[in-house]
């Protein structure tokens, strides 16, 4: 080969060189980019996924909620003017709230500031918690506030992605997917319990999962009478609530196996929009044992449960319900 023709060829590789390099940086700066698309959550007692948040400057910490349809806001955190009159009281003014004693109204303000890792919003709508009425430890964002296609919780890692595209797979990890129902923002998931077909609200804000009455009695759930009798001498008295056993929870092809979980006899459900239908809160108790991927495109949840997952037995309190459970 000629002088010149080993110039030739050295300048043809020394850009094929430079161009995968081009294509290797840009991979890389694609997953810093997609890193950075992360919330990281803080270490808890309950497994409910909190993560550290700035409010008109102020740091501070709030739950993710996927049980939550506006971001609620301590009133230390801005101004403003509640409207006292009654008769004033519109959508715009106020937000309804639910919860297991039913709704409560919440008034409703502009919030100048707000971040959460990489992710920034400026004058957002936000119920207001006034610490006189309804007071709360931390603020709450839905999930409907980040404007990307899935949003995935990796309880395990302490992490929750945000990106576009389809759900990614996780390795060493079963998936199985199901349809959910988008009511009002909240994720209604079919559910099988002692082979009675329900639906189940998926709820990062509720530290336990709990039924209505007609779930248990449809599914003929036993009465733990005596942690029935526990829980009644607690401080949920008012909640009517009683201790069932259940044999068998099925969600999106994944057993949940000797359990037992409170039945609550609460406005909620009806306020949801269901009844007297077979109806589930799917709280941080059981989610923590999936990775779990919401695909807003294909209106889809994705569970991941590892492979070779470990068993769960340990022991609580009458009031933490889910105790000895096996996920297989």
């Amino acid at each position: 080969m000629t002088l010149k023709g080993w110039t030739v060829f050295s300048l043809v590789r020394a850009m094929t060189l430079v161009f995968v390099m081009g294509m290797v940086a840009a991979v890389f700066s694609a997953a810093e980019a997609a890193e950075r698309r992360s919330l990281v959550l803080n270490a808890t007692d309950s497994y409910r996924p909190f993560t550290d948040v700035t409010i008109n400057g102020v740091e501070t910490s709030a739950l993710l909620d996927t049980g939550a349809t506006i971001p609620l806001i301590g009133d230390k955190f801005l101004e403003f003017e509640p409207v006292t009159d009654s008769a004033l009281v519109t959508d715009d003014t106020a937000a309804r709230i639910l919860g297991i004693g039913g709704h409560k109204f919440y008034p409703v303000s502009r919030l100048p500031k707000l971040s959460a890792g990489d992710e920034n919003w400026t004058d957002l709508r936000v119920a207001v918690n006034t610490e006189n009425r309804y007071p709360i430890q931390k603020s709450v964002l839905p999930i409907s506030i980040f404007e990307t296609r899935v949003v995935d919780f990796d309880f395990g890692n302490r992490r929750v992605y945000l990106y576009d595209g389809k759900p990614k797979r996780v390795r060493r990890a079963r998936r199985a997917s199901v349809p959910y129902q988008d009511v009002n923002s909240l994720l209604i998931v079919p559910i099988r319990i002692n082979g009675v077909s329900g639906r189940a609200l998926i709820d990062t804000g509720a530290e336990i999962s709990f039924l209505n009455p007609a779930f248990a009695n449809q599914s003929r759930a036993t009465l733990d009478e005596e942690r029935t009798a526990l829980l009644r001498g607690s401080d949920m008295t008012n909640n009517r609530a009683s201790i069932y056993r259940f044999r068998r929870i099925v969600i999106a092809e994944n057993e949940i196996t000797r359990i037992t979980l409170p039945v609550f006899d609460t406005e909620l459900f009806a306020e949801l929009g269901f009844g007297d239908e077979p109806m589930m809160i799917l709280g941080m108790d059981l989610l923590q044992h999936f990775r779990l991927q919401v695909d807003r495109e294909q209106r889809r949840v994705h569970f991941n449960r590892s492979v070779n997952p470990r068993r769960y037995t340990a022991e609580r309190d009458a009031t933490s319900m889910a105790n000895g459970i096996t996920v297989r």
